[in-house]
C-alpha cells in the first residue's frame, strides 16, 4: 500500500456521562429497554477515544459538493457531501488498523470503529487559495477576492492544505494579517487593482 503523507493517532480519555449516552445511543450500542441501564454502566468510564488523523491533500476531484436530494433542516437545498481521496482512504484504513494493534495490547475489548467518526470536527479549509495569479487563486496575497474587489475572504478556505494540528489560531493570524493589509490601504482600498 503506497500513500503520501501520513497520519497521527490522537489518545482521549472517554466523555462524561451525558456525552456518553448520546453518542453510545446514536451508534446504536446503548439500547432502551431492560439492558440500558446495565450497559450503560458498562460504558460509562471505561472507554478510550483512539483519534487517527490525517492530512486530506488537495486534489483537483477532491470537493464538497451540493447533493441533489438531501436538503438542510429547513427544507432548502445546500446539503452537501464530502468525498474523500483514494489517498486519505489509504492512510486511514492504515491508521486504523494500527489504533486498534494498539489498543488490543493495551487490553481493550470491545473496538468499535467510526470511520468517519460520528459528529466529527471537521475543520473545513480551501476553496479559495490565495496567490498572485487569478488564475489559479481566488484571492490575492492579503485575502482580496481577484474578481470582487469589496470582498475579502478570512476564513479556512485561503487554506491550501491543512496543518498537524486544529487551524484556529492560524486562522485568527491571517484574519489580522489581511485587516492590517486593508488598513495600511484604507485611502485607496478600492481604487488599486
Amino acid at each position: 500500500m503506497i500513500s503520501w503523507r501520513g497520519y497521527g493517532i490522537q489518545f482521549g480519555r472517554g466523555t462524561g456521562p451525558v456525552m456518553e449516552a448520546v453518542a453510545s445511543e446514536a451508534k446504536g450500542i446503548l439500547p432502551w429497554g431492560a439492558d440500558h441501564h446495565r450497559i450503560f454502566r458498562k460504558l460509562n468510564g471505561h472507554r478510550i477515544a483512539a483519534s487517527v488523523i490525517c492530512e486530506d491533500l488537495p486534489e483537483a476531484h477532491n470537493r464538497v459538493t451540493l447533493d441533489p436530494v438531501l436538503k438542510t433542516v429547513t427544507g432548502s437545498g445546500g446539503a452537501g457531501r464530502l468525498h474523500i481521496s483514494e489517498n486519505t482512504t489509504k492512510m486511514m484504513e492504515h491508521g486504523i488498523a494500527r489504533a486498534k494493534e494498539i489498543l488490543t495490547v493495551a487490553g481493550a475489548t470491545d473496538i468499535c470503529v467510526n470511520n468517519p467518526i460520528l459528529y466529527g470536527g471537521w475543520h473545513l479549509l480551501g476553496t479559495a487559495r490565495m496567490g498572485t495569479d487569478p488564475a489559479r487563486s481566488v484571492v490575492n496575497e492579503w485575502g482580496r477576492a481577484h474578481d470582487v474587489k469589496n470582498l475579502f475572504i478570512v476564513d479556512g478556505s485561503l487554506f491550501v492544505t491543512s496543518g498537524g494540528v486544529n487551524p484556529t489560531s492560524t486562522i485568527q493570524a491571517v484574519a489580522l494579517y489581511i485587516a492590517d493589509q486593508m488598513k495600511q490601504r484604507l485611502a485607496n482600498l478600492f481604487i488599486e487593482k
